[in-house]
C-alpha cells in the first residue's frame, strides 16, 4: 500500500473487529487482543514498590528490545489478532535504539494497523502525543508521591502535564502500605486536574511483600473506592472489577490469552511475565479483572473499558501490506 495513503480506521470497522473477536473467543478460538511490549528495564527513577526494579536487581544484565525486533513482534502479533499496543518499561519514554525512540514505535504500530497505542510513564521524561492513551503514575499527594518515587517527582509530573493537551491521559495508582491512607486525596487531585481524565486503582503485585496490605485493609479501601465512585469521582475501575480485587488469588480466573507480553530479550509470554511466579497468586492488577469481565460479556465493563482504551483517539494509517 502507498505509504502516502492515509485514512482513519473508522470506529465502525474497529467495533466490527472487536465484536468478531468476542464471538470467536466464545467459540473457543482464542487470540490475543493486547500486545504489551516491555521495551527495557531501565528507568530514570527507583521507586520503592516497583516490581521491575526488583526483577532488575535479580537480573542485573540489561536487555533492550531493538526497534527491528519490536517491529517484527508487532507485525507477528497483529497477524495473530492483537489490535491494542502498549509500551512499558522500566520507563518507556527514555528507550532508544540508535536514532529511534518511543515516538517511532508508536508510529510503527499505527502503520502496521493497531487501533490503539498507549504507554505508562512516570511523567518525569517526555510525553509523545501521537499515542492514543497515556497512563501516568500518581501515587498520592506531593509528600507521599515523592516519598515513593524520590524528591521533586510530583512537581515535575505536574509541570509536564501543564505543557500538554491530550484527550486521554489517566492516572494509575498502586496502593501499598505507604499510600493506603491517601486514596481519597489522590482521587481528589485527579478530579481537580483538567489534564487527567480519570484514575485506575490497583493493589501491589509483589514483590516487595513488605509493602503489601492485608486482605482486611484491601476490603476497607475497596469500600471507600466504591463510595467515591458512587459520588461520581473519576474512578475508571468498573464496580464488578473492584469487587474482584478483594480476591487475592486470581490466577485461575485470569484470561491470560488476551494479552501477549514481549520481553526486552525478544521472548514472549502470555498473561504476565510473573505468571509462573508465586506473585501471580497475589496479583493486585485491576486490568486482569476487567479482561475477565470483557471475556465473559459483562456489558458495563466492555463499554467503560473499550471507549477509553480500545478505540483510536488519533488519526491512524491503514495497515501495511506484508
Amino acid at each position: 500500500m502507498n505509504q502516502k495513503s492515509r485514512n482513519t480506521v473508522s470506529r465502525g470497522k474497529q467495533f466490527l473487529y472487536y465484536a468478531t473477536w468476542f464471538l470467536a473467543q466464545k467459540m473457543g478460538i482464542r487470540k490475543p487482543l493486547v500486545n504489551t511490549m516491555i521495551l527495557h528495564l531501565a528507568c530514570n527513577l527507583s521507586c520503592e514498590h516497583c516490581t521491575v526494579k526488583n526483577q532488575k536487581e535479580q537480573q542485573p544484565q540489561e536487555n533492550t528490545l531493538s526497534f527491528a525486533k519490536a517491529s517484527e513482534k508487532m507485525v507477528d502479533l497483529y497477524g495473530r489478532g492483537a489490535r491494542v499496543a502498549y509500551f512499558e518499561g522500566g520507563e518507556p519514554t527514555i528507550w532508544k535504539d540508535g536514532d529511534k525512540d518511543l515516538s517511532d514505535l508508536i508510529k510503527a504500530a499505527k502503520e502496521i494497523g493497531y487501533f490503539t497505542t498507549g504507554y505508562t510513564t512516570n511523567g518525569c521524561g517526555t510525553f509523545f502525543l501521537q499515542s492514543d492513551v497515556i497512563s501516568i503514575s500518581l501515587d498520592g499527594p506531593k509528600e507521599i508521591h515523592d516519598k515513593i518515587r524520590s524528591h521533586g517527582t510530583y512537581q515535575l509530573l505536574m509541570k509536564n502535564l501543564e505543557k500538554i493537551n491530550h484527550p486521554n491521559i489517566f492516572a494509575n495508582m498502586v496502593i501499598t502500605k505507604t499510600n493506603l491512607n491517601y486514596v481519597a486525596e489522590t482521587v481528589s487531585i485527579v478530579e481537580k486536574n483538567p489534564k487527567i481524565r480519570g484514575i485506575m486503582l490497583n493493589f501491589l503485585t509483589p514483590p516487595p511483600d513488605k509493602l503489601s496490605i492485608s486482605l482486611e485493609e484491601k476490603q476497607k479501601v475497596i469500600h471507600l473506592i466504591l463510595d467515591l465512585k458512587a459520588q461520581r469521582a473519576p474512578i475508571l475501575n468498573t464496580v464488578p472489577a473492584l469487587h474482584k480485587l478483594t480476591r487475592e488469588d486470581f490466577s485461575q480466573k485470569c484470561p491470560f490469552w488476551m494479552s501477549a507480553f514481549v520481553l526486552p530479550d525478544g521472548s514472549e509470554v502470555f498473561g504476565c511475565p510473573l505468571r509462573s511466579d508465586e506473585s501471580c497468586r497475589h496479583c493486585g492488577f485491576d486490568a486482569v479483572r476487567e479482561y475477565a469481565l470483557i471475556a465473559n460479556g459483562n456489558f458495563p465493563a466492555i463499554l467503560d473499558m473499550s471507549r477509553r482504551f480500545a478505540f483510536s483517539a488519533v488519526k491512524t494509517q491503514q495497515p501495511r501490506q506484508y
